[in-house]
């Protein structure tokens, strides 16, 4: 039997406004959802002896990545030996663990060899921080404080896949919106953020697995909630669940979170075949007919998300190979193998944009249609996950280790 403990799942996007500042880094991709930073110039430069403002060890091991929240860091991890998931909360100015609570204990089923029992990243409205596990029988959220303490916990369904689970939570309104698209009963779910009850359910028709965390948007108006799984780029009334429209594709399989800009929704996945797409905004019911502007199956990514930057659409597949594309027509401006292997996602800091590579490498480039590389960094460790930002700093989850990287300097 499983043992219940107590965590937190719920990732945060915003469309509406919630209790953090601007210069937190509260979800998966940033306040956002898009990888986009509100602030300013980020580190250039950094090694394992320069611009490390703290380096934390982090026990046993997790995909996930971390979030920065006031003057917290958090961030998830699986422990093998207990069986459990855990949560940990670190000082932002020191790097010290102020809490690591097991909030839930189980089986890990069968996943994928690089995936984790702990490869959804947490999220925080300000007040609470929320996680998502599963093991060989469900899927489980999760709700603590900022002590610790879990406010509430529910199970929203049973959960299978051979590859595990990794979509992140994401937080809209009053509700915790998880993406439970599976090999078994496929849903979608949205939880009330302060108590668990359910407020609604959505069940694609397809039963396909799909990590790739959702995103909030607007059209004229209405509010949207994109998502990819299940053979198609769906759109979701966020506060009923029901559908909007829906596009066939890119493919069956997802793991890589869309972008939105210029009107589009840009929608990657696959496996082995990896394939994008991009469909305009202003549809209902079926528009693969008449709303897709572009397509293609050449280098695209099926783990690591785009970044949409003003006008170019940075694309860097799990092989190395980056892409830039001018995203209204899908015209490659460049294309080239620049990276080793990558499921790092790409973040930008004003027209900086940070690309990691599983190495540990970090390359630092500029917001052209041209790759020009700005500078090149090494941590030397593992690094499957992808950075948070806030107030000057990086802060980066390693095989091993947590990192805060800021030119040495510690946040005001």
């Amino acid at each position: 039997m499983q043992r219940l403990v107590f965590i937190s799942a719920v990732c945060v996007w915003t469309l509406t406004s919630v209790a953090t500042a601007n210069d937190d880094w509260p979800a998966w991709r940033g306040p956002r959802g898009d990888g986009i930073s509100p602030g300013a110039q980020a580190p250039l430069r950094w090694s394992e002896t320069e611009n490390i403002v703290w380096k934390t060890a982090i026990p046993s091991v997790g995909r996930s990545s971390v979030i920065v929240v006031g003057g917290r860091v958090f961030v998830t991890t699986g422990v093998a030996a207990d069986s459990s998931r855990r949560v940990l909360s670190l000082d932002r100015a020191d790097g010290r663990i102020l809490w690591n609570v097991a909030v839930f204990t189980g089986p890990e089923g069968t996943m994928h060899r690089f995936n984790t029992t702990a490869s959804s990243t947490p999220a925080s409205d300000g007040r609470h921080v929320f996680a998502v596990f599963n093991d060989d029988q469900g899927l489980y959220v999760f709700a603590l404080d900022f002590e610790g303490q879990v406010v509430w916990s529910k199970r929203v369904g049973a959960y299978f896949s051979n590859h595990g689970f990794a979509a992140s939570p994401l937080l809209y309104e009053d509700g915790v919106i998880v993406n439970g698209q599976q090999d078994g009963d496929a849903f979608v779910v949205m939880l009330n953020r302060w108590t668990g009850a359910e407020l609604w359910r959505y069940v694609p028709a397809v039963k396909l697995r799909s990590f790739s965390t959702p995103v909030l948007t607007a059209h004229n108006g209405e509010e949207q909630l994109i998502l990819a799984g299940s053979m198609q780029t769906v759109a979701l009334n966020p506060r009923t669940g029901n559908v909007l429209w829906s596009a066939d594709g890119p493919s069956e399989k997802f793991v890589a979170t869309p972008s939105v800009g210029h009107g589009l929704v840009f929608s990657f996945g696959g496996s082995p075949n990896k394939k994008g797409m991009a469909v305009r905004l202003g549809g209902t019911g079926d528009v693969t007919a008449t709303h897709i502007a572009w397509r293609n199956e050449r280098s695209m990514p099926y783990v690591p998300s785009p970044l949409l930057l003003g006008d170019y659409l940075h694309v860097v597949n799990d092989q190395g190979i980056y892409t830039c594309l001018e995203p209204r027509t899908g015209k490659v401006l460049f294309s080239g193998r620049k990276f080793g292997p990558v499921y790092s996602s790409p973040i930008a800091v004003g027209d900086r944009i940070y690309q990691f590579e599983d190495s540990g490498g970090c390359t630092v480039i500029a917001n052209e249609p041209e790759f020009r590389e700005l500078a090149r960094n090494e941590l030397h460790e593992l690094v499957q996950t992808t950075p948070a930002f806030s107030r000057g700093q990086l802060f980066i989850r390693g095989e091993k280790h947590v990192y805060c990287i800021g030119n040495g300097n510690t946040p005001r």
